[in-house]
């Protein structure tokens, strides 16, 4: 079940990016041979079709149809300009080994369910079982060497992630096949462990397929916190501010569910319109406005330290409270007050260079700005030509 909606979860990504398809085919191909495995499955077939030999060859196709996805996936990976020249000959070598499987089979004498017992009588034969056995051993050992290397030199940590989840869940099927090897030579003693190997290995391979819905909903699920906690910070900048906003305005729960354009960019909207609004509500700030700012963030202080002087660099915090408290005492100006005052200084530092460490700072200026004073009168304009 968690194979099946994993592949599912990833069927319209695959379906627009090529790059993915090895990997989702492996899935699906290892999905099915998984499905096939189980005993419901094997009672259904041999009660309704009478050839449960039928299911079992299926079953292990499928498996060296994944093997081979797998080794695509790796030539993708790995062979760089030579990938074309190998990919065909990949090709090749699976539809030679999908045909010998085929043909080793048939030749064999009538049988039921493939099985290794104790390594004297496997059905259908030992030449049978030993192609299938190397072709998934080398498969997977090529996999699990490619996804480590891959995966210590990667600097994206959910790539990383990915292709460690991806290496474990093949590192299960090798030890899968390596007791099935044990079993063909007449060992025992991994009988038991093959169910739970094999088990883990779809669970593994099911969240490598997984990894980047994972990570897509929980960037949506973070994005939709920050948009949360900046709406009031928002909503009080663009009432005074109404021309720096792309759309109407509309209630918080409206915009939750039935948003003016795609989700992905709400975010993204209101922190241009919040900056947008601080650059318009900069031309009524005065300087005796930044001095109350900065005594209102000397006594905010950093868990009890002591903010640094004017002249020396505003840490996070400070210049978080600065604007905060600057942004309020301009918003309760900027009604009043018709004439825009131009020749002031910054009304603070921007705080951030990404638009991921402008989020963070933004969320804590909309925190700031809760607790920060609002001017009981609004400054008086300052005449143009005034000395700065």
């Amino acid at each position: 079940m968690c194979m099946w909606a994993a592949v599912l979860l990833r069927l319209p990504h695959t379906l627009a990016a090529r790059r993915q398809r090895e990997l989702w085919l492996a899935g699906v191909a290892a999905a099915c041979a998984t499905s096939l495995d189980l005993d419901a499955v094997g009672d259904a077939a041999d009660q309704y079709l009478g050839s449960l030999h039928s299911v079992e060859l299926v079953r292990n196709l499928c498996g060296l149809v994944s093997a081979f996805a797998m080794l695509e996936l790796v030539l993708s990976l790995a062979a760089g300009p030579r990938r074309r020249a190998l990919l065909g000959w990949l090709r090749i070598t699976a539809c030679c080994v999908v045909a010998s499987t085929v043909a080793l089979d048939t030749a064999h004498r009538p049988h039921g369910r493939h099985l290794i017992l104790d390594g004297s009588s496997p059905t259908p034969s030992t030449p049978y079982w030993l192609l299938i056995i190397t072709t998934h051993l080398i498969a997977n050992a090529l996999c699990v060497a490619v996804c480590v290397r891959r995966a210590r030199h990667t600097g994206n940590r959910p790539l990383t992630t990915a292709l460690l989840l991806l290496g474990a869940g093949t590192a299960m099927a090798g030890t899968f096949w390596l007791g099935a090897l044990s079993q063909l030579l007449g060992h025992t003693w991994s009988q038991p462990l093959q169910p739970f190997a094999l088990a883990l290995h779809g669970l593994l391979i099911a969240a490598a397929l997984a990894a980047p819905t994972t990570q897509a909903a929980r960037h949506a699920v973070t994005d939709f916190r920050d948009w949360w906690r900046l709406w009031s910070l928002w909503r009080h900048l663009v009432e005074v501010c109404p021309q720096v906003l792309l759309a109407p305005p509309r209630g918080r729960l409206r915009e939750t569910f039935w948003p003016q354009g795609p989700r992905r960019l709400l975010l993204y909207r209101k922190l241009m319109e919040i900056r947008d609004a601080i650059l318009v509500l900069d031309k009524y700030a005065t300087p005796e406005l930044h001095a109350s700012a900065r005594a209102f963030a000397a006594s905010v202080g950093d868990e009890g330290r002591t903010a640094p002087p004017a002249e020396t660099p505003l840490d996070h915090k400070h210049s978080a409270a600065v604007l905060a408290a600057v942004l309020k005492g301009a918003r309760a100006a900027c009604p009043a007050d018709g004439t825009p005052r131009r020749r002031t200084p910054p009304i603070a530092q921007i705080g951030a260079d990404t638009l991921h460490d402008e989020r963070a700072f933004l969320i804590l200026v909309a925190r700031m700005y809760r607790s920060a004073p609002t001017p009981v009168h609004p400054h008086t304009p300052v005449p143009e030509d005034a000395p700065q």
